[in-house]
């Protein structure tokens, strides 16, 4: 809904954050977040450089707002927690999935509790490299499951089973089209990877 006239709201760029982020965090434009604010479409441009720019600091936001687990857990629960992290971010803001895959760089915000994340796992007798790859894998991971599970709910299951749509018959099943549909199952499959490629303790 586009804010009523009166007086335009203070702008700061977490103000102009938060309006794009109630707007669509995959749809809003430069215009429509300006209609949002009551404030001239060329104002915003004092805080943000363009739509790429507004939308790094929109993903910021939208990441802060989700409980994020702390480094001290066990390496494998800290992976399952940082992918469920991920999932609420996506379920409380539609779209945060495509937005994240298609911005042209990483939310600040993100990189530095990855950073965090990465060093817990090197700690945890991973190399850092591996440590590195694990924790990004597992946010892409749950980013593009987020994507194909809204994907899928716009598809008539039916369909796929013309032959001009084939499917391979291992995902013609329930678990495919409901809840998070193979991402748990794929997590498991990387997590039992990982395990294989620990080093051996240094203590």
């Amino acid at each position: 809904m586009d804010r009523k006239p009166g007086r335009p709201r203070a702008l700061t760029v977490d103000v102009i954050a938060a309006a794009a982020l109630e707007d669509g965090i995959a749809t809003f434009s430069m215009p429509s977040v300006a209609r949002r604010l009551g404030v001239a479409h060329s104002g915003l441009y004092r805080y943000v450089t363009d739509r790429d720019d507004l939308l790094v600091q929109t993903l910021d936001r939208a990441f802060l707002g989700t409980t994020w687990p702390s480094g001290d857990l066990p390496w494998a629960d800290l992976l399952r927690e940082i992918g469920n992290a991920v999932w609420r971010a996506c379920d409380a803001h539609p779209g945060l999935d495509r937005a994240s895959q298609m911005a042209h760089r990483s939310s600040p915000a993100l990189l530095t509790m990855m950073d965090a994340w990465v060093t817990s796992l090197r700690d945890q007798d991973f190399e850092a490299v591996d440590a590195a790859v694990a924790v990004e894998f597992v946010i892409s991971l749950a980013l593009d499951c987020s994507a194909q599970m809204a994907r899928l709910a716009r598809v008539d299951r039916s369909e796929l089973q013309r032959e001009d749509m084939p499917v391979l018959k291992e995902y013609d099943n329930d678990e495919v089209w409901s809840g998070r549909g193979m991402y748990d199952r794929k997590l498991d499959v990387v997590i039992a990877g990982l395990t294989a490629r620990r080093l051996e303790p240094t203590s």
